[in-house]
């Protein structure tokens, strides 16, 4: 008689916590289970209000609840995707764009490139790149130079 009596009242007290009706069907069932649990604990003091608040309370765990599963499947994903897809993607990315540069360099003129090849590629200093080539500092520092500008009309920046 209780439940036939209050059921439309607990629905809409759920309903209006979780905004999902067949949750809040759930949950609305779950307040009346809780309430015939802990009848011998009312001392009457209003049994709508009694009903209200283990409805409510029982709609407010669950939304909580949710949302705690909510966040930890998000923080799941982007452990999931940083470990795994996106380490693989980036590594496969970065390995096409070194085969585009390293085709890319074949097309610099001779000359131009090795400067190039070393200055960038491996790290070369100035001084290093001379020893290397047994050319003076102020050569490298030329075809550098020119280097930059033949790339800079050779080719497009969105390439790389």
């Amino acid at each position: 008689m209780l439940i036939e009596r209050y059921k439309h009242h607990v629905f809409k007290v759920t309903l209006s916590v979780v905004h999902n009706e067949k949750d809040a069907e759930d949950l609305a069932q779950e307040a009346f289970i809780k309430m015939i649990d802990a009848l011998s604990t009312y001392q009457s003091q209003g049994f709508k209000t009694w009903i209200s608040r283990i409805a409510l309370h029982k709609a407010i765990d669950y939304k909580r609840k949710k949302q705690r599963q909510k966040e930890e499947l998000t923080a799941f994903d982007q452990d999931y995707q940083w470990s795994t897809g996106n380490h693989v993607e980036k590594e496969v990315l970065e390995k096409e764009k070194i085969m585009r540069v390293r085709d890319s360099l074949e097309q610099i003129p001779e000359k131009l490139r090795l400067v190039v090849h070393y200055y960038y590629l491996k790290g070369y200093s100035y001084k290093q790149i001379s020893e290397k080539l047994m050319l003076e500092e102020s050569t490298v520092k030329m075809r550098l130079y020119r280097a930059r500008n033949w790339m800079k009309q050779h080719w497009k920046e969105e390439d790389f």
